[in-house]
């Protein structure tokens, strides 16, 4: 297989290796030059004026520069493995968009107890550079990447109505986050040596068989984009990392994989020992801001690398709904019961549309980011709605258009129920439903000898008030071994189950999709 071309370097370190193995770095200009990997203590990106190149440092202190534009970087092996304690790896610095995230230094304080002060101020340079990068520049996707992203999110929410339809979810409230289970599947991917597996993956991430440098690259992208926005109108937290067996020998291209594209930090761990998965819980409750505090993974001594995504979100809306006018009112749940709930009320111009079998509200947050209410037609299950909802092409509602350039917008009174849920997945039995039945028989023999995935799962929060909305998702991979306006007023009275999704439509990114079966639970 190709599928583990480099366009980049990130991380390299002194290693024992079997036998003699070669980095070969080939530039565009036709030259290449072959790199004994037993005398290179590490390969890193330096910036030098507006260049970026990849440095290979020796042994014996020297070093050489190699331009990073278009080069590629190949080794002997698909499978090169490096033994040791990967957390304690020389890791360079990683860049998003040139900003320099120093993350062997993040690493170090955190290990040494917390130097807060220079902590906070690694991550304070870091974010005001990225501000100022978002100023300068933003990550554009090819028609092929949001071709590929719109599949992913299909098939996401397909798979969230197969898991809806389980009897263990009848007449419960469920919450599910599409992007961050495509990031920890991303990741997954770059372990694959199976054929068919990786072609279930990069299936259900939006094309089958796409090359591995190009998911790589797009999730990069969307990784980027995700840190780009701004933190003081929009909080989104999202983060990567690996726990990883003391001691078990891991494939080189994965671990530098996971490391340079998705900005996973790899850690140390001991399956055996209660510790492991105290820190585990620990890494999930700062990750989401305190909202997800448990992975709820058992013990068990046969554990050889836990993959994770969290994913957060925070934002006001653009306009708040007024405390005062929040009222009881009547909500008929999934099971027929009649309950009276706390309903805020506010009426919007515009961002209305309905179908044969649903209504649908758009309520805006900052950065592009807004929240659809799909309601179903009476008598319609919130599955049928949701499956006639085009995300990416919403035909909002308006009436005419008169000849002197007035339209007839549609304007919606909402009374929409506050809410406050947490979901538990277990996607197992769900992704081979919908297609990725190989993939947890297959050996991930990239990411090591013997590494078999055990189980996918996902823990998800999601809560809305008058003020605005926060969500939060881990996702868990366990491997064994502007016109005049008039208004038409619409009533949209949301007493009955319903759909929520958070997205941005201009990045194509859907951060969660909710079903509303009774607001009174949690």
């Amino acid at each position: 297989m190709k599928k583990h071309l480099l366009s980049a370097i990130g991380i390299f370190a002194a290693c024992t290796m079997s036998a003699a193995q070669y980095m070969h770095i080939n530039l565009p200009n036709g030259k290449e030059y072959d790199v004994k990997v037993e005398k290179t203590d590490r390969v890193s990106h330096v910036k030098e004026g507006d260049e970026v190149f990849i440095k290979v440092s020796r042994t014996d202190s020297s070093y050489s520069l190699y331009p990073l534009d278009g080069a590629e970087v190949t080794f002997d092996e698909e499978i090169s493995r490096m033994d040791g304690d990967v957390a304690n790896w020389n890791i360079v610095s990683t860049m998003i968009e040139g900003c320099e995230y120093d993350t062997a230094r993040i690493r170090e304080l955190k290990e040494t107890g917390y130097n807060e002060r220079e902590l906070y101020q690694i991550l304070i340079d870091y974010e005001r550079c990225v501000s100022e990068k978002k100023k300068e520049k933003k990550v554009e996707f090819s028609d092929r990447e949001i071709e590929a992203q719109s599949s992913a999110n299909k098939f996401a929410t397909r798979l969230f109505t197969d898991i809806s339809k389980e009897s263990k979810y009848q007449d419960k409230n469920l919450i599910f986050s599409p992007t961050s289970l495509q990031f920890a599947l991303a990741m997954l991917a770059n372990g694959a040596d199976d054929d068919e597996a990786y072609a279930e993956i990069t299936t259900a991430l939006g094309k089958e068989n796409m090359p591995l440098d190009e998911l790589n690259d797009m999730y990069s992208k969307r990784l980027t984009n995700l840190k780009l926005v701004d933190p003081q109108k929009v909080n989104i937290g999202i983060t990567n990392a690996a726990f990883i067996q003391n001691g078990l020998p891991i494939g080189k291209n994965f671990l530098q994989n996971i490391e340079e594209y998705y900005k996973a930090v790899a850690n140390n761990v001991d399956f055996n020992e209660d510790s492991t998965y105290t820190k585990m819980n620990d890494w999930a409750d700062k990750s989401t801001n305190g909202m997800i505090k448990k992975l709820g993974i058992d013990k068990d001594p046969s554990l050889i690398l836990v993959l994770a995504n969290a994913l957060s979100f925070q934002s006001e809306w653009e306009e708040k709904f007024v405390p005062q006018l929040t009222q009881p009112g009547k909500f008929i749940t999934s099971t027929g019961e009649e309950k009276q709930v706390d309903k805020m009320s506010r009426t919007y111009t515009g961002c209305y549309a309905e179908g044969e079998n649903y209504q649908l509200v758009t309520i805006p947050f900052y950065e592009d980011f807004q929240m659809n209410v799909i309601l179903p037609a009476e008598g319609v299950s919130p599955e049928v709605a949701l499956a006639e909802v085009d995300f990416d092409n919403i035909k909002y509602n308006y009436v005419s258009t008169y000849d002197n350039g007035m339209h007839l917008y549609y304007s919606y009174h909402l009374l929409l129920p506050k809410f406050n849920i947490d979901t538990k997945i277990k996607l197992n039995e769900s992704l081979k439903e919908i297609g990725l039945e190989k993939t947890f028989l297959a050996n991930f023999s990239n990411i090591a000898d013997v590494a078999k995935v055990e189980n996918v799962r996902q823990l998800a929060h999601l809560e809305i008030d008058e003020d605005g909305a926060k969500g939060a998702a881990v996702t868990v991979i366990d491997l064994l071994g502007s016109p005049y306006l008039e208004e038409k007023l619409v009533e949209v009275d949301v007493n009955r189950p319903f759909i929520v999704t958070i997205n941005n439509p201009k990045t194509h990114e859907m951060l969660f999709i909710g079903l509303i079966n009774d607001p009174t639970l949690n």
